[in-house]
């Protein structure tokens, strides 16, 4: 289904165009994300010349997937929402004692 919004970009990861439909609102994203990707691997493949391309993507894929596990676990904000809903009961209680 393609709508007048999205349009066919061809990327280039690992020396393979990949076609990819997609949002033109989304294709600096996605060009982006191509251009970190060829940079992770080629400086996995400087590092260890002697694995396939499979273990490069393969390290790749673990790399992008932890900092993106570190990323959400840095904006849960659970903790966060706990604490101000104490602080503004005991605000609460606070001003309620003032006002009597």
């Amino acid at each position: 289904m393609n709508t007048a919004e999205e349009f066919e970009i061809k990327l280039l990861v690992g020396g393979t165009y990949y076609p990819l439909t997609i949002k033109r609102k989304d294709e600096a994203v996605y060009r982006e994300a191509a251009r970190r990707l060829n940079s992770m691997l080629n400086r996995y493949r400087d590092h260890f010349p002697q694995l396939s391309d499979e273990k490069y993507y393969v390290m790749a894929a673990m790399h992008m997937a932890m900092a993106n596990q570190m990323w959400e676990n840095f904006n849960d904000t659970a903790p966060y929402k706990e604490r101000i809903q104490e602080m503004s009961g005991k605000l609460d209680s606070l001003i309620g004692e003032s006002c009597d």
